[in-house]
């Protein structure tokens, strides 16, 4: 929906300040809870073929249920294919709980029966061989359906129709769904440390999803020797944007061991990763509990705890790392494609001659567009 504040325009996950003719677009950041709400809302939309240039296949998810195709304006249609498709990027990882979708209203309904609803996270064959939702047996003219897809996990969502020469024609597709949980990427990924105090302990427990505090009866916690810088690490074997850390102190002994503890993350293994970036300093976790630290999408493959000082011992029971979403070196195309349907959109209300910067995580030279 599009919200126009003075000269302020909220447009999808957009704010858009107009000075001038100068656009200044920045992402914001918001969470909807988990309460299910239509992620695919002027996402990026794609399918394998186009019966008429007016129709994109955007058009499906713009928010209009109009369901004629010649005069609302609102629908989009494939040629005759074998197995015609179209598909939405939602551009995050979600558990899809409910598609819905709207069938044309002025002709030809039968046209859809026996689609089927796919999602997941490959492109393999355009998406079509995601895990299947659901068939569509029959959505009457001009209805709109939804189906139940009990949280199925993934970024695409496909609408395909088997078979030869079929023509897929959809008027809006609307997908319901709550935002994946974090995922603690450090679960027994490749832990090393400075030093062992005892063989038995050894740095993986730290990462083995068991919170249990008890060093000496829990078998679930590690520790350095006394040492200069003592350190544990957790290689997460890919780069990540980290959110938060999460740390577990150990329980029958000793908590004010780990005081200035500093969580590091970075890519580098320079000084066994001690010299990466900080993300925060522990001041103080008491026996037994578990704390969470905010490290705001720090990136890396490394997360290192380290305790500066001479004559230190480090002791972890457990160290959970959690992610928004993995790092996509090919984001700057669909974030400038976004761009481009933002601009389009402003376009057809009326406001021309526009330079659009950018700042949506990268340089705002990259992010430049005169038009």
């Amino acid at each position: 929906m599009l919200k126009c504040i003075h000269n302020i325009i909220l447009y999808d996950k957009f704010i858009i300040l107009f000075i001038h003719n100068i656009v200044v677009l920045q992402g914001s950041s918001y969470s909807f809870g988990g309460s299910p709400y239509n992620v695919a809302l002027r996402r990026v939309a794609a399918q394998s073929s186009l019966f008429s240039w007016e129709n994109s296949p955007s058009k499906v998810i713009d928010g209009n249920r109009n369901s004629n195709y010649n005069y609302g304006g609102s629908c989009s249609s494939t040629a005759f294919n074998t197995n015609p498709w179209w598909r939405v990027d939602l551009l995050d990882l979600y558990r899809v709980t409910a598609v819905t979708i709207t069938n044309r209203g002025d002709c030809c309904p039968k046209r859809l029966d026996g689609a089927e609803i796919r999602i997941g996270n490959s492109l393999e064959n355009n998406g079509i061989n995601n895990p299947r939702c659901v068939v569509i047996h029959h959505i009457p003219a001009g209805e709109t359906y939804t189906f139940q897809c009990n949280e199925m996990e993934g970024q695409y969502v496909v609408v395909v129709i088997p078979g030869q020469n079929k023509i897929l024609t959809l008027c809006e597709v609307e997908v319901f769904a709550t935002v994946k949980p974090p995922d603690n990427v450090a679960l027994r990924r490749v832990a090393a440390q400075s030093s062992l105090f005892s063989w038995e302990n050894s740095p993986s427990k730290v990462i083995d999803g068991n919170r249990n505090s008890n060093y000496n009866y829990g078998g679930s916690c590690s520790s350095t020797a006394f040492n200069t810088n003592p350190w544990w690490r957790v290689d997460l074997l890919d780069l990540y944007r980290v959110t938060a850390v999460t740390i577990t102190n150990r329980g029958d002994c000793c908590p004010k061991r780990l005081d200035g503890a500093e969580i590091r993350i970075g890519n580098s293994l320079e000084n066994n990763g001690i010299n990466n970036p900080r993300c925060v300093v522990i001041h103080h976790i008491p026996a037994g509990e578990t704390y969470t630290f905010q490290c705001n999408e720090m990136e890396g493959q490394y997360v290192v705890v380290v305790i500066p000082g001479q004559n230190k011992i480090l002791t972890l029971c457990e160290v959970e790392v959690f992610m928004r979403r993995r790092v996509d070196p090919h984001r700057q195309v669909t974030t400038r494609s976004i761009l481009y349907r933002l601009l389009s959109f402003l376009q057809q209300t009326g406001i021309e001659d526009i330079v659009l910067l950018s700042e949506l995580g990268s340089s705002i030279s990259e992010n430049t567009f005169i038009f």
